[in-house]
């Protein structure tokens, strides 16, 4: 067999993690399984991760980027509409990922409660959304920027409530399948969010 690269490695052990907590949850999701789910030896993991616990981390994370390039879309696809309709974009798209594929958002919310189980009792601190608001925090900038228009809010601020509200919309899609119901909520976030701002005067 020939040897895998070490990135390509990472990315099929990443995806096997992926589509065993999709399947078995995340009590399912063992350094066994996982391996015998890419078709690898149980060494491979250990080669490509230090430990079952920093795959899993990997898993969230590729689901995070996934869900950035679709939120990049959306802006992209919004050109030069106004900051609201931007936005709305955004998150539109990430409702079309919801139901492209729900087994990743429902993955990752298995392991966002797994991470936050280790931190009971822990003072507060980073915990594992800090790259979600990183990476929205980025994206409102952007579509900010791109409207003309300036946050009266700080954008670390606005970052939060909106993965609270992205967090709020895949529960409940999750468990209802109301597609109708989870744009209407975009909707009114998107309208929240640019009260929230101002654009310049264009007389």
């Amino acid at each position: 067999m020939a040897r895998i690269p070490l990135e390509e490695r990472r990315r099929l052990l990443v995806a096997a993690t992926l589509a065993v907590i999709q399947r078995d949850g995340i009590a399912g999701a063992t350094a066994r399984r996982i391996v015998q789910e890419a078709d690898m030896p149980l060494g491979a993991l250990h080669y490509a991760f230090d430990s079952v616990d920093h795959l899993l981390t990997a898993a969230a994370d590729e689901v995070t980027a996934s869900e950035r390039l679709v939120a990049e879309e959306g802006l992209a696809s919004a050109g030069d509409a106004s900051l609201r309709d931007a936005i709305h974009a955004g998150l539109d798209r990430y409702i079309d990922l919801l139901e492209e594929r729900p087994g990743h958002e429902l993955a990752f919310l298995e392991l966002m409660l797994h991470a936050s189980r280790a931190r009971l009792g822990s003072p507060a601190g980073p915990g594992r959304y800090e790259e979600s608001y990183r990476l929205v925090a980025a994206l409102l900038a952007q579509a900010a920027t791109a409207a003309g228009a300036t946050w009266q809010r700080p954008v670390g601020e606005l970052a939060r409530h909106t993965v609270t509200v992205l967090d709020g919309i895949t529960t409940t899609w999750l468990a209802d399948h109301d597609t109708a119901a989870a744009r209407a909520t975009a909707r009114f976030h998107a309208d929240a969010l640019a009260a929230l701002a101002t654009t310049p005067d264009p007389s």
